[in-house]
């Protein structure tokens, strides 16, 4: 016996087939599309994003270059601000720095560390004690401690407010006797000028509080 193919259902079968196939083709072809769009749109409209991972691959010149971008349509960014200030410092470009700690010192009026950081860039990279003063002492107001204080005291020396500086350590030994930056500092500026019975009662007033003064010989 022969059996014959029925060469129209064949056809027609086989036409089916090929439009379901060119169909799922599609389809799957639009979501990789859409599937690609999404990544590169979320790697692209990022950049902050794309900062912190240049921060973290240790390209921090290229994470300040997107920061600076940022900061072109939105001058008053904190993130951005303090992104391109640390790395910056991290980069030893204390000079630039500057103005984005300062900008952002003006934008966050609440921001203890920033005034700290910008206290220590007057006072180490830019020979204006003065400033590190006024930014010391708001922090010290914002966030009240014998660091701070002692801070405050450092700069008050370079800026030659001796006596002023001598009364700031004595009120943050009186606000954390256990901090003994507070005493090293008082203890020197004591000695330096001739007030060694003076320095000494302060050395023994930290052994008293269990803290042990640096040799100052």
């Amino acid at each position: 016996m022969t059996f014959k193919h029925n060469n129209s259902w064949v056809r027609c079968w086989v036409r089916e087939e090929r439009r379901r196939l060119l169909t799922l083709i599609a389809v799957l072809s639009l979501a990789m599309l859409s599937l690609a769009v999404s990544i590169v749109m979320s790697g692209c409209g990022d950049p902050m994003a794309q900062a912190r991972d240049l921060e973290d691959q240790g390209d921090l010149g290229a994470a300040v270059a997107l920061y600076q971008e940022v900061l072109q349509d939105e001058p008053d960014n904190a993130e951005a601000l303090l992104g391109a200030a640390l790395d910056l410092s991290f980069l030893g470009r204390f000079d630039e720095a500057l103005v984005f700690q300062e900008r952002l010192a003006a934008v966050d009026a609440e921001d203890a560390q920033i005034r700290t950081e910008l206290g220590f860039n007057y006072l180490n990279h830019q020979d204006r004690p003065s400033d590190a003063v006024r930014v010391f002492a708001e922090a010290a107001v914002l966030e009240p401690s014998a660091k701070h204080l002692t801070y405050l005291a450092q700069a008050q020396l370079a800026a030659g407010e001796v006596a002023e500086a001598e009364e700031t350590l004595r009120a943050a030994i009186g606000l954390d006797p256990s901090y003994a930056n507070s005493y090293n500092v008082l203890v020197r500026l004591l000695q330096q000028n001739g007030r060694t019975n003076e320095a000494q009662q302060v050395v023994q007033e930290a052994s008293l509080q269990g803290v042990t003064i640096e040799d100052l010989q």
